[in-house]
């Protein structure tokens, strides 16, 4: 395999902060001098089988990509980088397409925790920032199916 050598190969360690503001701004300066990334995303923690090709993270994140597999939205992807035009970036949990419209679902798991909470908070900010009306959200609970379901019929309505 050919690599362009203005690419970087950014390996995620499981302790990897990708939002710390270090590795934001070297991320930034790169992308800016023309250099390229592609991620390998550690397979690490996705342990948990779906229907769909995807091994997943969390048993509300089975829920939601089997949702997805049997609703016919075959049009989706788990955990792909995306960009916003000032070259800032996050990896959603889901990006949805449907009739032609590009969702991006994020699955919010544990905000009792204190810098998770912050760190959704920040990013929900960054999706209304960058991307407005293109985030669905679900939260932990026992409703999670009746929810995700909402989510997606509500979508395939559009």
């Amino acid at each position: 395999m050919d690599l362009d050598p203005k690419c970087i190969f950014v390996q995620r360690e499981r302790n990897l902060d990708v939002h710390h503001p270090v590795i934001k701004l070297v991320a930034s300066l790169a992308r800016n001098r023309g250099v390229t990334f592609t991620e390998i995303h550690n397979e690490e923690g996705k342990v948990q089988a779906t229907l769909s090709e995807y091994l997943v993270r969390s048993k509300s994140e089975v829920i939601i990509t089997n949702l997805l597999a049997t609703n016919e939205m075959t049009s989706f992807k788990y955990e792909t980088l995306l960009y916003a035009p000032d070259k800032t970036f996050y990896l959603p949990d889901f990006t949805v397409n449907v009739n032609g419209k590009t969702y991006y679902w994020e699955h919010v798991g544990m905000l009792h925790l204190p810098k998770y909470k912050q760190r959704w908070e920040e990013k929900q900010k960054w999706y209304d920032k960058h991307f407005p009306n293109q985030l669905l959200v679900t939260y932990e609970s026992e409703n999670l199916t009746i929810e995700a379901q909402r989510i997606i019929d509500e979508i395939k309505s559009r």
